[in-house]
């Protein structure tokens, strides 16, 4: 199923729940609540939608997604000078159950497969995602270049796009879900919001990496104290802050050796290193060779 909102038309349809279906929409306006029928995704074209889903705000801007499953409850804002343009997809829970199944136990038919107890479930984590970082985000870019270019056309999408859909939503959240469990507190909304939390330092570290940082600013940018944060990142992602922006730093340098031919004092220079030697020597320890050999 797909279908064209604008406009007063939003409220005029009853969609399906627990189904597969895609809709474009184009406000300027509008202040509604919004049902997760199924597995829905939130992705914005153009402009910014603002979402409060289980009472937490999402500032959702041009290339970003919400993805919340049907235990979501929540309401949409828009307010804008200029038209904001998004994609909405709904993606059946049950088709979501029969991918986990898949990975665990291939040879159970899918009629025997039993609900999950975290993509199925209060458990899972809403949250907003950039889509240049997910497997969900590189589909709906696509998905974005077809419905621009004719948004009212007769567009349909066939089994295998939402089979494909579902299984980039179950690979990206199988490590949100190792993750989740690391976080030693009893309340599944606690582990949530801090890993939330978490991920605001990931993002602010992925924004900023090439300039100094301090772990302490990065801490604040997610309303942690220093030594907590420090503590809840090396059990969540097995590594400290500081080796995570060292791993940052190499592998931009590496991209710009390898793809841009970048020469070493500037692969250096602009990815976050001042020192030259300290760049080689860190370089080698990571990668198992010298940048000049490397280069070579």
């Amino acid at each position: 199923m797909y279908n064209v909102f604008n406009g007063n038309s939003l409220n005029t349809q009853t969609l399906p729940y627990k189904s597969n279906l895609i809709n474009y929409s184009a406000f300027n306006e509008l202040l509604s609540p919004i049902h997760f029928r199924s597995f829905s995704i939130k992705y914005v074209i153009e402009g910014c939608e603002k979402y409060t889903v289980n009472g937490n705000p999402y500032f959702v801007n041009q290339g970003e997604y919400l993805l919340a499953n049907h235990f979501s409850e929540g309401f949409v804002e828009i307010d804008s000078h200029h038209l904001v343009k998004g994609i909405c997809i709904d993606v059946s829970p049950r088709l979501i159950s029969e991918v986990i199944s898949s990975y665990i136990s291939p040879e159970i038919p899918s009629e025997d497969i039993p609900e999950d107890d975290f993509f199925n479930s209060p458990h899972f984590l809403e949250n907003q995602y950039s889509s240049t970082f997910t497997k969900t985000g590189k589909l709906l870019r696509s998905l974005d270049q077809v419905l621009s270019k004719n948004p009212y056309g007769q567009h349909e999408f066939s089994s295998e796009f939402y089979l494909k859909l579902a299984e980039n939503i179950v690979q990206d959240h199988i490590p949100i879900y190792k993750q989740l469990q690391q976080i030693p507190a009893i309340k599944s909304e606690t582990k949530k919001v801090l890993l939330r939390k978490l991920n605001q330092a990931l993002d602010y570290i992925n924004h900023h990496f090439t300039h100094p940082l301090v772990i302490s600013t990065v801490a604040s940018e997610c309303c942690l104290s220093e030594f907590h944060f420090y503590r809840m990142f090396r059990l969540v992602f097995d590594m400290s802050p500081q080796q995570y922006i060292i791993s940052k730093k190499l592998n931009y340098a590496l991209e710009l050796i390898k793809q841009q031919g970048a020469d070493i004092s500037e692969a250096a220079l602009l990815s976050g290193f001042s020192d030259i030697s300290a760049f080689s020597k860190t370089f080698k320890k990571h990668f198992g060779c010298s940048p000049s050999k490397f280069q070579k």
